[in-house]
């Protein structure tokens, strides 16, 4: 992923040349539109070499049409269709926030428990070991944990989530919601420390507390979808016809999460959802609808608060975003006269993305690989798709 300005302009400028080439020819749009924006997103998609996209949009608080274009693999070559599921990267941590609000808002935590009192040990930063580090502090990446080179190690070779802990190298010089600094493991430690409080594995209590109420199909066990199509991922610049995230390999090697392991589960909830387009953007019709579901409440108005409220702004001051538990927004005129909110996820090559604003529309974009390109910490493809199905800015 290109990451800096420098980078940025000759990822960009290669892009044209040498990037992979779209191998379709035309979005189809699936359900009703108005107006029909199939020719407008074909040219954002085409534009930004997608390999192959589900674009599911929202209106007025409620589902609209879908839009998929492309394959979910090559060789052979699988098209995508609106029940093509996706790994979301890190949006996976934007369903984690609405588990924790849909656990809070049924009494069940605290989003400003002492993370101590979750797990059932002490866990301080060293540098502050007098100061409780509060859930809400993981959620908004203003905890003090950092990606240490032991974390990244653990997508290699397990290492238990107490030896992460121990590690110095975890925790930065400071206290908790002083500084945003993005953290995997932090998101991914909120999966350990919910297995240990209720005792049953991420993947069953999201289904019961989450997925299921809200009439959704998604999953972090991808052993659970042998029957549908999962997507896989393609870097396209440098090019290659083999797939950087092998969705059948992973199926194959991956073992079932239907027991609580909370040592090594905290790799789940910060990038390890699979779901469709459409079932991303049903998780946000209570973001938009005042937290109910269907006419029924289902988060109270303290924990929508929560989600809806950013608490700190993005370090560099050129990214006109902030962060709140499991959002982003953005406020920025450059890109949409309104606020924003919603969740961005990298890997792999695939390039994903959630945004709605305050009315009720929106759009939910999953792929299996497009242009990495961004301008600040929006890609480009998502800043486009902004632009055309919210009415935003565009960076031409």
């Amino acid at each position: 992923m290109p990451v800096g300005n420098h980078k940025n302009v000759i990822y960009g400028l290669a892009l044209p040349l040498i990037g992979k080439r779209c191998r379709w020819s035309s979005a189809i749009r699936h359900g009703d539109a108005a107006p029909d924006q199939t020719a407008a997103i074909t040219r954002v998609l085409k534009r930004n070499h997608v390999v192959g996209a589900s674009v599911q949009t929202m209106r007025d608080g409620a589902l609209a049409a879908c839009y998929t274009a492309g394959n979910a693999h090559l060789n052979p070559n699988t098209p995508v269709t609106p029940d093509t599921y996706f790994r979301t990267a890190s949006i996976a941590k934007m369903a984690c926030a609405l588990l924790v609000m849909r656990l809070q808002t049924l009494g069940k935590l605290d989003v400003q428990e002492d993370i101590s009192a979750l797990w059932g040990k002490l866990i301080r930063n060293p540098n502050y070991p007098q100061t409780p580090i509060p859930l809400a502090a993981l959620l908004s990446h203003t905890s003090g944990l950092a990606d240490s080179p032991l974390f990244y190690s653990a997508y290699e070779k397990p290492v238990d989530v107490d030896t992460i802990l121990r590690n110095t190298f975890t925790y930065t010089n400071m206290k908790p919601f002083e500084r945003f600094r993005y953290s995997n493991f932090a998101a991914g430690l909120i999966g350990s420390l919910l297995e240990t409080r209720f005792q049953v594995s991420l993947e069953a209590l999201a289904q019961s507390e989450l997925f299921a109420p809200l009439g959704v199909r998604a999953t972090f066990d991808i052993t659970t979808l042998g029957d549908a199509v999962i997507a896989n991922a393609y870097r396209v610049l440098p090019s290659s016809r083999l797939p950087a995230f092998n969705a059948m390999e992973r199926f194959h090697t991956s073992t079932p999460l239907n027991t609580p392991d909370p040592s090594t589960h905290y790799l789940l909830s910060s990038g390890n959802l699979y779901i469709t387009a459409t079932g991303l953007m049903r998780l946000c019709l209570p973001l938009v609808n005042g937290g109910s579901n269907q006419g029924e409440p289902f988060l109270d108005e303290r924990s929508l608060r929560y989600m809806l409220s950013p608490t700190t702004a993005w370090p560099e001051p050129q990214v006109r975003m902030r962060h709140g538990l499991g959002l982003l927004e953005v406020e920025d005129a450059a890109i949409h006269p309104t606020r924003l909110h919603g969740h961005q996820g990298f890997a792999y090559g695939a390039v994903n993305g959630v945004f709605f604003d305050d009315k009720g529309n929106g759009f939910a974009s999953l792929n299996s690989g497009a242009s990495e390109m961004r301008i600040g910490h929006l890609s480009c493809l998502n800043r486009d798709l902004i632009r055309v199905l919210l009415g935003g800015v565009s960076h031409a």
